[in-house]
């Protein structure tokens, strides 16, 4: 076999077969990037919600307004217990009104719950909140 007669297809040959390499490489390269890009946002996004969420629980006004709990309701509804940054309350036979009072509080407060049971006896409810911030 003569390679002298057949050096032009091979020369085309091997510079298709880099081409195409270099094509899947780019290729590569490209969705990689990509795939970082949206990581990187989605870790960014995360850490200003972290941040927030520390500017929140930081706030030194966050501990008044959760005394608000206490003051929502009756004090002969109210079992309170706070421990530094953790509260656990029991409320017994809330009339609605007086739950809707307290449901509104608790949600509007930046603080992690841990543990919100309601029940419901007849009219009345008792409910038990755990949080912490």
């Amino acid at each position: 076999m003569n390679f002298r007669r057949y050096q032009n297809e091979l020369i085309a040959g091997i510079a298709l077969l880099v081409m195409s390499g270099a094509f899947l490489f780019k290729q590569g390269e490209i969705s990689g990037k990509e795939e970082r890009i949206r990581s990187l946002q989605s870790a960014v996004a995360e850490m200003k919600e972290v941040v927030a969420l520390k500017e929140i629980w930081d706030d030194k006004e966050l501990e008044k307004r959760v005394k608000d709990l206490e003051s929502a309701v009756p004090p002969s509804k109210v079992k309170w217990n706070q421990k530094n940054k953790k509260v656990t309350a029991s409320y017994q036979e809330l009339t609605i009104n007086e739950l809707n009072t307290l449901m509104k509080k608790v949600l509007n407060l930046g603080v992690e719950m841990q543990l919100l049971d309601i029940k419901k006896e007849g009219e009345l409810y008792h409910v038990e909140l755990r949080c912490k911030w």
